[in-house]
C-alpha cells in the first residue's frame, strides 16, 4: 500500500513512499496541503480558495486541470470525490501528516517552523487569508503548550525553563507572563544578573514596539532583583571562583567589570605588558570564572604569522558564533547570514561567498557586512551577553582592528570586549589603542611585572613554604625579573627530577636552553618539527614528516608533555599538538639551523600538496607561508597563481560552475591591480633565472586569464582584452588545455555582453562551440549553449533563444557530475527565458521564469544572484504591481551591494531611486541615481546608460524641484539620449513607458 508523508510544520514537502514528490506548479501543491489540513472539501470550496479572482466557469476548469496534473505527478488517484461534490485525500492509502501528530499529541518537538512555511500563492487572497488563520490557530496552541510546560517545570530547573522561555520569545516576544516566569526562576536560583537581564530585555521591547512600560508585577520583581543583586555584591566584594597568587587586585578589576557589565553597561578592556608577564594567563583564569550559563564567550589568537591575513582572527570568532546560532537554534535573518558571508565564507550554510578584493575597507560588500556584523551581535546579544576576547592584540591585521575598533564604538550593553597586548605596539595598532583611551572607549589594565612579594608567595606555592630561603628568592626575582614567563621557567628547572635545586644558572635563557638539550634526539627532533608550524601542528603531519609508526609519536609527544613544553587536543576531528608557551616556540624555532629550517618548512608543504583535503584559503595560506619559509619561490608563485585563479572563478562570473567546499574559503589581497604586477615582475624575474624551474607557460596562462577576467568584469577593457590577447598567443598550451583556450574566449564573448557586440559574441561562442564539441567537453558545451540563447535574445530572435536555452538547460541536468554545481547555470538559463519573455512584453509569462531561477538559488548553498531580482521587479513594474516591484528592487540593490556584479547594477540602482523619488527621500534617491550613473560608465553597456539617461528624464519631469539643481542637462536632452542609446536595441519597451507618477505607498 503506498504512503504519502506530508511535513507540513516545515518548509513543505510531499514524498510518496518517502521519495519527493515534485509538481509542476504551486496550486497543485496547495490543494494538497487543504486536504491534508482540512480533510476534504467541496469543489466549489477548492476553486474558491484558489483561483477567487477567475470567474466560476475558469475556476472549475482550472480545478479539473489541477486534479489531473496532481494524478499525473502521483501515478495515483490520489484525490478521490466520496460524495460527487466533495473532495478528500484517498482513503486506501497510508498516510503520515506532521499536523496531525501534533494535534493528537501534547508535545512540542513536531512544531519546528510555522505552518506550511514560506510557502505562499500569488494572486489567491483567499488561501492566503486561510492560510494566515490555520498559522494563527496551530501556533496560539504551541504556545498554550509551552506556557503549560513552562508551568509544570521545577524552577530548579533553569536550563529546561531557558529553553522553554526562548522558544516562546522566538514566536511572541511580548507576552509579559512569560518574562514574569522566566524572572521568577532565576530569583529563585540566585541568577539575580539574569533576572535582570530579562527585565531589560522586555522593557526595551515594549517601549520600541509599543511606546509602553511593562506591568506592575514584573517592575515589582525587577526591584526585588536589583535588590537581592546589591545585597549578595556587598556580601561577597570579590566575586572570583578561585584566588591567583600576585594579580588579587587585577583580578578583582576584571571581576568588577564583569559585574557591570551584565548590569547593562558597555564595557571594553585592554590587558597592557610586556611578553612572558603573564596576560595570557590571567585572561585565561578569569575566563574560567566566566558564569558560561551567564553569557557566550568567544575567543580566538592572534598570530605573527597570520598578520597579513585579512579578517583571520575575525573568522574564528564568527565560526564559534555561528557554532552557537545554529546550537541554541537561533534565528537570524537571511540578509545577515547572506553579507556576513561575504566576508566570512564558513558562517552560515552558504560557504560559497569569499572576500572581496581591492580595497575592502570602502567596498559596498564591506560596509555592508560590517553593518550586519554589528546588528548580528546586538541581535544575539539581546538574548544572552557576549563576552569577546582577543589574546595578542599587536598581532591583529589592520582590518581587524578597524571592525574591533568600530564594535567598542558602538557600545553595545551586552558585549564586554577584552583584549591582550604588549606594552609597546606597532605605530596603527597604537594609534587605533590610543584613541580609543582618549575618547573613553576602552580602559586600560597594565600589567606590571611580578614584586618580589608576589615572586616569594608563588615559590612557596609551587615548591612549598620554607623550601628556599630568602637570599634564594632575591635571586629568583632578578634573574626572571618578575616576569610571569622566565619565572615558570625557573621554578620548573628547580623542581626537575623531582628535586628541589638549589643554584640557578646565569641566564634565564639558560633555562630554555637547557630544557631543550635534556630531550633525547627523538624527542628534541619532535620539538623542532612542532616549531616550525604557527599556532599548531596535526598529527598527521608529524606522521608525515617522521614516517614513524604513531605509537611511536605518541610516545615522543608524551615526553614532551611531562616535560611542560607542549600540550595537546582535539579540534574539528584532528589530534593537534602547540607549545604551552609562545616564547619558548620562538625560542625553538631560532634555534633551527637555516638548512634544518627549510628542509622541514618544506615537507610541510609537500604535505599540504598531497593531502586529501579541501583546497580552500587556508589550505592556500599554509602553503604560501610554507614554501616561503622553505625559500621555494617558484613554489610560492604558483600557489599564488592558483590560489588567485581559484578565487577569480568564482567572484569575477557572473554564473560559475560551484564547487562547494572549494569556494568554501578563497580570499584575495586587498589590492588586486598591485598584485597583478607583482604576480607579472615575479614571474619575468623566476623565468630569467630558474627557467627549469617549472612549466611557466601555465602559471602565465592562468596568470593573463586572472588579469583580463578581472579588468573585463569591471568594465577596464583596454587592460582585459589586452591581457586576454596575451594568453591567447599561447598556442601549443592552449591547444594541450582545451578548457583553458575556451575560457578565454568565453572572456571576450562577456566583454560582447557588456558592450553589446553581438558579432563579437557570436564570434567567440562558435569557436568555444568548436572547441568543445572537438574535445568532448560536455560541460563547455552546455555553458556555450546558454550564451549562444542569450546572444539570440539580444539578436530579438527570441524563440530561437527559447530553443537554444532549453537545450542548455537539457545538457546541464544530464551531466555526469553533481547537478548543484551547475545549479547557477541553470537558473541563468531560466533567467534569459524570462528575458526573452519580458523583451517581448510577456511580463506576466516572465514571472515564472524568474521564480524559478530565483527559487533555484534560494538554497543557502548558492549565491542569489541579483540580476535575477532586478529583472524580475521589470516585469512587475512593467505590470503596474509598482509597490511588489519597489521591494523587489531594494532586495537587489542590496544584494548588489553585497557583491563584486556590474552587471545589471546601474539598472536596478536607476529604479530605485525612482522608488525613494516617491517616498520623498531626496537625498537617497540621489545618492542611488550617482550610483547608477557610476556603475554604467564602468562597464559602458549601452542598456545600462540608456535606462540611466531614461531615469534621469523621468525624474526631472516628475520631481523637477529636487533633481534640476542635481542634473544638468533638460529632461528633453536626456530623453533624447536614452532614445539614441536603446532606440537600435531589441526588447528595449522602457521607451514606450507612461509616466504617471507611482503611488505613493511604495
Amino acid at each position: 500500500m503506498p504512503k504519502i508523508t506530508f511535513k507540513l510544520l516545515q518548509t513543505p514537502l510531499i514524498l510518496l513512499d518517502d521519495k519527493v514528490v515534485q509538481l509542476p506548479f504551486k496550486k497543485a501543491e496547495a490543494l494538497l496541503y487543504c486536504l491534508a489540513i482540512k480533510k476534504n472539501m467541496t469543489r466549489e470550496q477548492a476553486a474558491a480558495l484558489l483561483w477567487d479572482a477567475d470567474d466560476a466557469q475558469v475556476s472549475k476548469k482550472n480545478l479539473r486541470h489541477t486534479l489531473y496534473t496532481i494524478k499525473k505527478a502521483f501515478d495515483l488517484e490520489v484525490i478521490v470525490s466520496p460524495k460527487k461534490p466533495l473532495l478528500a485525500l484517498n482513503p486506501e492509502f497510508t498516510y503520515d501528516i506532521d499536523y496531525d501528530r501534533f494535534l493528537a499529541s501534547d508535545g512540542l518537538e513536531l512544531y519546528e517552523n510555522e505552518l506550511l512555511q514560506g510557502f505562499d500563492l500569488k494572486n489567491a487572497e483567499a488561501f492566503e487569508e486561510w492560510l494566515a488563520l490555520e498559522r494563527t490557530s496551530l501556533k496560539d496552541s504551541y504556545l498554550r503548550r509551552l506556557y503549560d510546560r513552562m508551568l509544570q517545570t521545577p524552577q530548579s530547573n533553569v536550563s529546561a525553563m531557558e529553553s522553554l522561555f526562548f522558544r516562546y520569545t522566538k514566536e511572541d516576544p511580548l507576552e509579559e507572563r512569560i518574562y514574569l516566569l522566566m524572572m521568577a526562576c532565576y530569583q529563585k536560583n540566585n541568577l539575580f544578573h539574569k533576572g535582570i537581564k530579562v527585565y531589560q530585555n522586555i522593557s526595551k521591547l515594549l517601549n520600541n514596539e509599543l511606546r509602553i512600560a511593562p506591568c506592575a508585577e514584573l517592575t515589582t520583581l525587577h526591584r526585588e532583583l536589583l535588590s537581592s543583586w546589591t545585597e549578595s555584591s556587598t556580601a561577597d566584594p570579590e566575586p572570583e571562583a578561585t584566588p591567583i597568587i600576585g594579580r588579587t587586585q587585577e583580578m578583582q578589576y576584571l571581576m568588577k567589570a564583569y559585574h557591570s557589565f551584565l548590569l547593562g553597561n558597555p564595557t571594553a578592556i585592554c590587558l597592557l605588558g610586556d611578553n612572558g608577564v603573564g596576560k595570557t594567563y590571567l585572561m585565561n583564569h578569569f575566563l574560567d570564572n566566566v558564569d558560561g550559563d551567564a553569557c557566550i564567550v568567544l575567543r580566538t589568537i592572534c598570530f605573527q604569522a597570520e598578520r597579513e591575513f585579512t579578517l583571520q582572527p575575525w573568522n574564528s570568532i564568527m565560526l564559534q558564533l555561528d557554532s552557537y546560532i545554529r546550537k541554541n537554534n537561533i534565528h537570524v535573518p537571511a540578509s545577515y547570514m547572506s553579507h556576513i558571508s561575504n566576508l566570512f565564507p564558513l558562517f552560515g550554510d552558504n560557504a560559497l561567498s569569499s572576500q572581496v578584493p581591492e580595497d575592502v575597507m570602502t567596498s559596498y560588500n564591506y560596509r555592508t557586512t560590517r553593518n550586519s556584523i554589528l546588528k548580528l551581535f546586538s541581535l544575539i546579544g539581546e538574548e544572552t551577553p557576549i563576552v569577546l576576547f582577543f589574546d595578542n592584540l599587536q598581532f591583529m591585521d589592520t582590518l581587524s582592528l578597524e571592525l574591533l575598533s568600530l564594535i567598542i564604538r558602538e557600545r553595545n550593553p551586552n558585549l564586554f570586549c577584552i583584549g591582550t597586548c604588549l606594552d609597546v605596539q606597532p605605530p596603527l595598532v597604537q594609534k587605533q589603542l590610543n584613541a580609543l583611551i582618549r575618547e573613553k572607549f576602552l580602559t586600560q589594565l597594565v600589567l606590571e611585572p611580578f614584586t618580589e612579594q608576589a615572586v616569594g608567595q608563588i615559590i612557596a606555592d609551587r615548591l612549598g613554604a620554607g623550601a628556599l630561603n630568602e637570599q634564594i628568592i632575591h635571586h629568583i626575582y632578578q634573574d626572571s625579573e618578575g616576569n610571569g614567563f622566565f619565572l615558570d621557567m625557573l621554578l620548573s628547572y628547580l623542581s626537575s627530577d623531582g628535586t628541589n635545586k638549589l643554584s640557578l644558572p646565569a641566564n634565564p635563557q639558560e633555562i630554555l636552553l637547557e630544557r631543550v638539550e635534556e630531550l633525547s634526539t627523538d624527542s628534541r627532533q619532535m620539538l623542532d618539527t612542532i616549531s616550525i608550524c604557527p599556532g599548531y601542528i596535526t598529527l598527521e603531519i608529524v606522521e608525515f614528516i617522521f614516517n614513524r609508526d604513531t605509537l611511536e609519536i605518541i610516545e615522543l609527544i608524551d615526553d614532551l608533555k611531562q616535560h611542560g613544553l607542549v600540550r595537546e587536543k582535539v579540534a574539528e576531528g584532528q589530534i593537534r599538538f602547540q607549545f604551552r608557551h609562545n616564547k619558548m616556540q620562538d625560542f625553538v624555532h631560532s634555534l633551527l639551523s637555516p638548512a634544518k629550517r627549510r628542509l622541514l618548512h618544506a615537507r610541510v608543504a609537500t604535505y599540504y600538496e598531497q593531502a586529501a583535503i579541501l583546497h580552500n584559503n587556508s589550505w592556500y595560506q599554509s602553503l604560501l607561508y610554507h614554501y616561503a619559509q622553505a625559500g621555494n619561490d617558484a613554489k610560492v608563485l604558483q600557489y599564488k597563481i592558483l590560489s588567485l585563479a581559484d578565487y577569480s572563478r568564482f567572484n569575477y562570473e557572473l554564473y560559475p560552475i560551484l564547487q562547494p567546499q572549494k569556494d568554501s574559503d578563497l580570499e584575495a589581497p586587498k589590492q588586486l591591480t598591485t598584485y597583478f604586477d607583482q604576480l607579472t615582475a615575479e614571474l619575468i624575474r623566476l623565468y630569467n633565472y630558474q627557467p627549469s624551474a617549472m612549466d611557466f607557460s601555465e602559471l602565465e596562462s592562468r596568470l593573463y586569464l586572472v588579469v583580463g577576467k578581472y579588468y573585463i568584469s569591471q568594465g577596464e577593457y583596454k587592460k582585459g582584452i589586452e591581457a586576454i590577447h596575451r594568453g591567447l598567443a599561447q598556442n601549443r598550451y592552449l591547444e594541450e588545455h582545451p578548457e583553458i583556450h575556451i575560457s578565454y574566449l568565453r572572456q571576450l564573448t562577456f566583454y560582447g555582453i557588456q558592450t553589446w557586440n553581438t558579432e563579437l559574441m557570436r564570434e567567440n561562442i562558435e569557436k568555444s562551440m568548436g572547441i568543445a564539441s572537438a574535445h568532448r567537453l560536455n560541460t563547455e558545451c552546455a555553458t556555450e549553449c546558454r550564451l549562444y540563447g542569450l546572444y539570440l535574445s539580444m539578436c530579438g530572435r527570441y524563440e530561437e533563444a527559447r530553443e537554444k536555452l532549453h537545450q542548455a538547460i537539457t545538457l546541464f541536468q544530464t551531466s555526469p557530475l553533481e547537478g548543484q554545481n551547475y545549479a547557477l547555470n541553470v537558473a541563468a538559463c531560466y533567467n534569459y527565458l524570462g528575458e526573452a519573455e519580458r523583451k517581448q512584453g510577456h511580463f506576466a509569462a516572465s514571472l515564472d521564469f524568474y521564480d524559478r531561477a530565483i527559487e533555484i538559488c534560494s538554497d543557502r548553498r548558492y549565491p542569489q544572484n541579483p540580476t535575477f531580482f532586478s529583472n524580475k521587479a521589470r516585469s512587475l513594474w512593467a505590470l503596474g504591481q509598482k509597490e511588489e516591484a519597489a521591494s523587489v528592487f531594494l532586495r537587489a540593490s542590496d544584494l548588489y551591494d553585497a557583491s563584486t556584479i556590474l552587471v545589471g547594477r546601474a539598472i536596478a540602482k536607476s529604479y530605485c531611486a525612482r522608488v525613494y523619488a516617491v517616498r520623498g527621500d531626496a537625498k537617497s534617491a540621489l545618492k542611488l541615481l550617482e550610483e547608477a550613473k557610476n556603475s554604467a560608465q564602468m562597464i559602458r553597456s549601452p542598456f545600462s546608460l540608456g535606462i540611466v539617461a531614461h531615469t534621469q528624464a523621468v525624474l526631472l519631469k516628475l520631481y523637477p524641484e529636487i533633481f534640476t539643481a542635481a542634473l544638468h542637462h533638460s529632461a528633453a536632452d536626456y530623453e533624447a539620449a536614452a532614445k539614441e542609446l536603446l532606440g537600435p536595441l531589441p526588447g528595449a519597451y522602457e521607451l514606450e513607458e507612461q509616466l504617471d507618477p507611482v503611488p505613493v505607498v511604495l
